[in-house]
């Protein structure tokens, strides 16, 4: 339990709209609210090992889709660690890498308001992007190299991400 700093009352979680908030249990006689963000926020803390990419420690931070583990000359060094499981379970090559001569593959990622998406980890140089997990098989209709996995009214199939392709296959 955490007291009010104002009135020393228990501070309890409050919604409004899609906004979390800490806030008085005294409201409306007191009117004080903290942020959730605040309070999840943690400072940097060195882990002892050395980045792979310029030697300085790594460091367990704090961002907006919660910990991750950086370099500690950020912004000199941009490296972050990935997660392994992650890479493994999206291991789908870029097809537009592919036809590019690079090794990008397509990975999940999350966008600004939460929601997944998947795109190729080479961006900025490759911007290939799709909203459904990818799976690797080609599309039987067109050859695009990958489909996608689309679950809908209690079931799953695959669908081609290509626009001019229609292809849908029967339910997994």
């Amino acid at each position: 339990m955490q007291a009010c700093p104002k009135c020393g009352r228990e501070l309890v979680v409050k919604h409004k709209g899609q906004q979390s908030f800490l806030g008085c249990s005294g409201y409306p006689d007191c009117e004080y609210t903290q942020g959730l963000r605040e309070q999840s926020e943690i400072e940097p803390e060195s882990l002892g090992v050395p980045c792979p990419q310029c030697g300085n420690d790594l460091q367990l931070k704090s961002g907006r889709f919660g910990l991750f583990v950086g370099c500690s000359n950020y912004p000199d060094c941009d490296f972050i660690a990935e997660d392994p499981t992650q890479r493994e379970q999206d291991s789908v090559p870029c097809p537009e890498c592919e036809k590019a001569g690079r090794t990008g593959r397509v990975v999940a990622k999350t966008g600004r308001s939460g929601k997944q998406f998947f795109s190729c980890d080479q961006f900025p140089t490759c911007d290939f992007s799709l909203p459904l997990p990818p799976v690797n098989e080609a599309c039987p209709e067109c050859d695009f190299p990958l489909l996608m996995r689309k679950r809908s009214q209690g079931s799953e199939r695959l669908v081609c991400p290509q626009k001019h392709c229609d292809y849908r296959s029967k339910p997994l």
